[in-house]
Formats: structure tokens, C-alpha cells, sequence
């Protein structure tokens, strides 16, 4: 299993993040946190950080959530599809602790992977009237 993070597994362009903001299939919300993610057709998942300065003020913050954000998502990737997801930081965020933020991450990893399948499986069903 590969635990590295190169530029393939991340969202760098501004268009690569406009196409998730615009068309998310699934999301995960917490009360310090927002997750959008839409599918790719890539073989495995990518990622990309919006942490503001406007919710978290001190660099030191953004950098400690940024840092917790990748290493969670490099062990939990495999889990993730092939879904283009964006973080995005919500006030208080900075004021939780390391263990306080991996344990955030783990839960919300595993809560949008539940939501990828939901989509998918009613993707695939297809409508019951189309049927008949």
C-alpha cells in the first residue's frame, strides 16, 4: 500500500476545485468542518485543503490542520474511491487539538465514504418508473 501524497493525489488547479464546488455528488458536515467530494475518473481519490485565515486566524493552526488533514487522508485513501474531495476549514477548527483532529478526520473520512456508496448504489439502481 502506497502512503505517499505526490501531486497526483491532490487537487492543484483552480478549475480542479471549481468542478467539486460545483458539481459535489456527496458531502460531510461537522460542526468545525465541511467535506465535498464528487467523483473522478482517476483510480484513486484526491484532495485539497481550503483553510482560511478568516476561520482560522494563526498560521501555526492552518498549517497543524493542513499537515493532520494529509497524513489521515494518505492512510484512509484506499477507503476513498476515486473521489475528488475538498476540505474546507469552519470556525474552531484550529482551537481542537492533534488527537482531537485526527480522530475529526477519521470520522468524517468514514462518514463520506458511506455517503460516496449511497450515492452510488442509487446511481445504479436507476429510477424505478424507467422500469416499467
Amino acid at each position: 500500500m502506497d502512503l505517499g501524497f505526490g501531486p497526483e493525489h491532490r487537487l492543484l488547479t483552480p478549475a480542479q476545485f471549481k468542478n467539486v464546488f460545483d458539481g459535489a455528488t456527496c458531502k460531510a458536515s461537522g460542526p468545525n468542518i465541511l467535506l465535498l467530494a464528487r467523483h473522478n475518473g482517476q483510480p484513486h481519490a484526491r484532495l485539497g485543503l481550503v483553510i482560511a485565515k478568516k476561520n482560522v486566524r494563526h498560521a501555526v493552526d492552518r498549517n497543524k490542520i493542513k499537515r493532520i488533514a494529509r497524513e489521515s487522508f494518505r492512510h484512509h485513501c484506499a477507503e476513498l474511491d476515486n473521489l475528488d474531495i475538498v476540505v474546507l476549514a469552519r470556525k474552531g477548527l484550529g482551537e481542537l487539538d492533534n488527537a482531537a483532529l485526527h480522530a475529526l478526520f477519521k470520522d468524517m473520512w468514514r462518514r463520506l465514504s458511506k455517503a460516496a456508496d449511497k450515492y452510488n448504489r442509487s446511481r445504479n439502481s436507476g429510477s424505478p418508473s424507467s422500469n416499467a
